[in-house]
């Protein structure tokens, strides 16, 4: 079971992901990734929109519905306004570490 702390954890690496140029955010931006090839690992946010959900989760990428993020608190978290969905490159060290932080989450490959 998920504590807090780890969800707060979870965020701050996101966080560090967003000043370490390796998290890609924004719709746009993800699919654009998803289009080019890219092998990503998502995350949308619990309030996200039902188009974006769609499109995440029939993709062929790793999705993880972080269920406790709204929107606002992964945005404040990565130094935007509102988020609905970032994502990271597979091969990152951030994603293995979100993983295990966030192992509650809804994953379908």
């Amino acid at each position: 079971m998920r504590t807090g702390s780890e969800e707060e954890l979870a965020l701050s690496l996101l966080g560090i992901a967003r000043r370490a140029h390796a998290l890609v955010v924004g719709q746009d931006k993800v699919f654009a990734a998803m289009r080019g090839g890219d092998e990503l690992f998502i995350i949308t946010s619990a309030d996200c929109s039902p188009n974006v959900m769609r499109k995440a989760l029939s993709s062929n990428c790793e999705t993880l519905v972080a269920e406790s993020f709204s929107r606002e608190s992964l945005g404040a978290a990565i130094g935007v306004m509102n988020a609905q969905i970032v994502a990271l490159p597979v091969g990152s060290g951030f994603v293995k570490k979100l993983k295990e932080l966030l192992i509650g989450g809804t994953l379908n490959e």
